[in-house]
């Protein structure tokens, strides 16, 4: 597995190493990417995130600007989950019998499930998470959501998102190559920071609630206000 890993990470590492000296080409290769992992399902296949690491890494060499290949990245996100709300809201649940889409029923279930808890900042939250991110949008067209309302959404969600993969691979390749590692293994970095930001944010509550016992009348005050919400109750 790890081979197979170094192997893609190599592979990828060699691909935006070859277009960073093109910057229009480059500029479109992400563009592309941050597109493709936003439509409808076929955001599953796209590689986004060792693909945005890597070029934060470039950047940090100095061989891709920043503000250019951010812009790439944002636009591609948000035009990505317009095509996804657009698909969910002309076809409906008719989506659901259409190939290939009718292979992924229970993801969309899932997805579903997702909006339903969570309503139109689902938008924003399920960019960040693998697999729902792929369902999301188109599930809030076939909901009805608003188009105004998600627009706002998308648009912010895909600045945020572009920065959240980029920026660390930035700071990741600098600390890398301070210890003489090679920029390939910003991806598995990157991605083990990505997960335990995710982990952090997601299960805030759940985390701070290991620690209230040791923090007091704060931490009972805490436990009083989140406990109930955390156990279902």
């Amino acid at each position: 597995m790890f081979d197979l890993l170094h192997q893609f990470s190599g592979w990828l590492e060699a691909l935006l190493q070859g277009i960073s000296g093109n910057f229009w080409l480059s500029f479109w290769f992400i563009f592309a990417v941050a597109i493709g992992e936003a439509v409808f399902i076929l955001g599953l296949f796209v590689p986004s995130t060792p693909v945005l690491l890597l070029a934060g890494g470039i950047i940090a060499e100095g061989k891709l600007p920043f503000w250019e290949v951010y812009l790439a990245a944002v636009l591609g996100a948000v035009i990505g989950d317009a095509i996804s709300y657009t698909m969910g809201f002309w076809l409906k649940d008719k989506i659901k019998t259409i190939w290939p889409f009718r292979n992924y029923l229970p993801l969309i279930e899932k997805g579903e499930a997702f909006f339903a808890k969570h309503g139109g900042k689902s938008v924003f939250i399920g960019r960040f998470i693998p697999g729902v991110k792929a369902v999301v949008p188109g599930i809030a067209g076939m909901f009805g959501m608003d188009y105004r309302k998600f627009s706002i959404i998308n648009v912010t969600s895909a600045f945020a998102w572009a920065a959240a993969h980029i920026i660390p691979g930035m700071l990741v390749s600098a600390w890398l190559k301070s210890m003489g590692l090679s920029l390939e293994m910003v991806i598995i970095v990157g991605t083990l920071v990505l997960v335990a930001l995710f982990l952090l944010i997601h299960y805030f509550k759940r985390i701070v609630l290991l620690f209230a016992p040791f923090m007091g009348s704060f931490g009972r005050s805490l436990q009083a206000r989140w406990g109930a919400t955390e156990t279902g109750h």
